[in-house]
């Protein structure tokens, strides 16, 4: 008997995505693969077909294949340059064109936010650089909604906060036990949304700045497009576009982008 391997994988995706609700068609089929596969050496599973039955008689382990497929590796100011260049370049900029059209207000998404330690740098960076009087505004989406959770508590332990100055840390943050709590901060608005950007309208639009960083690598080029044209769809004209460091453009995307900062992967709405 042939056992068609591809078949099995494909109903098991389709299995997975069910369940967690994440249209797992866009995401790359080596990483699904790896991943799934880490999970089934686990369990001792030693096909796909054996596994999706697992996962019909287990729903703890199906809640840790997809805690396993949606990665969350985040702390405060990850890659601190971005977050310099974003304070000392992007912030500026910003404050100077919104002054124009008499506006204090700043909007930005924060895109797979994860433990939301990405839109929170956001504002911090935003709250030391603009006038006291400015608002601003955050979006912070996720698939996660485990994640989603944990980000609106604002919890942190001091491991987390380790790139963070010391001096924002007393500021912007209050004892909790052994760990840290966000204080409240005036004029800062963070709203933790589940949104699947592989599938779904961008979350708003009119941002100045979008945040996307170290997603694309899971993501097919299809889907990559997909994506880039719904951030670009989201931005204010001259709005900012940041990505990881180790990911690129496809060539498709290119011309509605312009590079700002080829080192920290900053661009530009054209």
């Amino acid at each position: 008997m042939v056992v068609n391997i591809d078949n099995d994988f494909n109903f098991l995706v389709r299995k997975i995505s069910k369940s967690s609700g994440i249209i797992l068609t866009g995401y790359r089929d080596t990483y699904l693969r790896r991943r799934i596969d880490l999970r089934m050496k686990v369990v001792g599973a030693d096909n796909y077909a054996t596994y999706s039955g697992l996962l019909e008689k287990n729903q703890n382990e199906m809640k840790e294949v997809i805690n396993a497929l949606t990665v969350n590796v985040t702390e405060f100011m990850r890659d601190k340059t971005p977050f310099m260049f974003f304070r000392e370049e992007i912030l500026p900029d910003i404050m100077e064109r919104k002054k124009k059209s008499r506006s204090n207000m700043v909007r930005f998404w924060s895109a797979a936010c994860s433990y939301g330690e990405e839109p929170y740098s956001i504002g911090i960076c935003s709250k030391e650089v603009l006038p006291e009087d400015w608002s601003v505004s955050i979006y912070a989406t996720d698939i996660d909604e485990k994640c989603l959770k944990g980000a609106s508590q604002g919890i942190y332990s001091k491991e987390q906060l380790k790139n963070l100055d010391p001096s924002l840390t007393r500021k912007y943050f209050e004892p909790a036990g052994e760990d840290f709590k966000v204080r409240s901060i005036p004029k800062l608005l963070i709203r933790f949304q589940k949104h699947d950007l592989t599938s779904e309208p961008p979350i708003s639009k009119h941002f100045d700045a979008v945040f996307c960083r170290n997603v694309m690598i899971y993501f097919n080029e299809n889907q990559k497009i997909k994506m880039l044209n719904d951030f670009y769809n989201s931005l204010s004209d001259g709005g900012y576009l940041i990505i990881g460091k180790s990911e690129t453009l496809p060539v498709e995307i290119r011309e509605l982008f312009t590079p700002v900062s080829v080192k920290e992967k900053i661009f530009k709405k054209v």
